[in-house]
């Protein structure tokens, strides 16, 4: 799945753009699924221990306003063929290309921003967030619906996760690791395309100054099993093994011990 070329471009500049990873009837397929969690946004009895304080986090950090912009997370616990979908091939194959062998869903989350939605989601390293060990993970960021410059798409400073982990700053509508002039580079995708980013990159997403559409976005993100949060020693379980060794071990029949 990735060439020499590719994982030389994401070592250097932090990113890889697939174009049409993903068929528009694939998309057709989850993307009703996760617009009616977005519109109920229920709550999660399933949850282990660790991944309800992961909620809890998301809750107290992710800034969900309304009209606006939701975030909402664990999606993968909800509904079967969302975990079946994020433990997909074409998934592991570039996350093991990326993390190694043996690779686990760390956090899913969809984020839809709303027409006339009219600030930036400001710019951030997705571990500003959530303190992680080892800190490196990757970040699928899937257009379920086009992603443009005037309905919101994401932007990025190439090369910033160079500059390893940034201090943030709590902000009304976010954690902010950058104020400078440098706007960045847009990310534009089309439905069923995704960026793949390392978690230290800077990105930013623009507001959506489209009249009618609401921008659509599944965010997969993957550690090396046995990612934990040092401030915490606990290890994240938020969702499936999906490789070892690396090829293929999710099944929703095989525990996963015996993967």
């Amino acid at each position: 799945m990735l060439t020499e070329d590719q994982l030389k471009q994401y070592q250097e500049i932090g990113y890889i753009v697939f174009e049409h990873l993903f068929s528009a009837d694939e998309m057709d397929a989850i993307r009703p699924i996760i617009d009616e969690m977005d519109a109920i946004r229920p709550i999660i009895d399933e949850l282990d221990e660790e991944s309800e304080r992961a909620l809890q986090q998301a809750a107290e950090t992710f800034n969900n306003i309304p009209n606006e912009i939701n975030f909402t997370t664990n999606l993968n616990f909800r509904h079967p063929n969302l975990q079946k979908f994020v433990a997909d091939p074409r998934f592991v194959e570039i996350t093991t290309s990326i993390l190694g062998p043996d690779v686990k869903l760390y956090w899913d989350q969809s984020v839809y921003k709303r027409p006339e939605a009219s600030r930036d989601f400001p710019w951030h390293q997705d571990n500003g967030y959530v303190p992680t060990e080892p800190v490196h993970y990757v970040t699928c960021w899937l257009a379920l619906e086009d992603a443009t410059i005037e309905n919101g798409c994401i932007w990025v400073q190439p090369g910033s996760h160079h500059k390893g982990y940034v201090e943030h700053v709590k902000s009304p509508i976010g954690w902010v690791c950058y104020q400078g002039d440098d706007p960045g580079t847009p990310v534009e995708l089309k439905k069923g395309s995704m960026v793949v980013f390392h978690s230290l990159l800077f990105h930013r997403s623009s507001p959506n100054l489209s009249q009618n559409i609401t921008r659509k976005a599944y965010v997969i993100q993957y550690s090396v099993d046995g990612a934990y949060n040092p401030v915490t020693n606990q290890r994240f379980q938020n969702g499936p093994l999906i490789a070892k060794n690396g090829v293929p071990c999710y099944s929703a029949f095989v525990p996963q011990d015996q993967c």
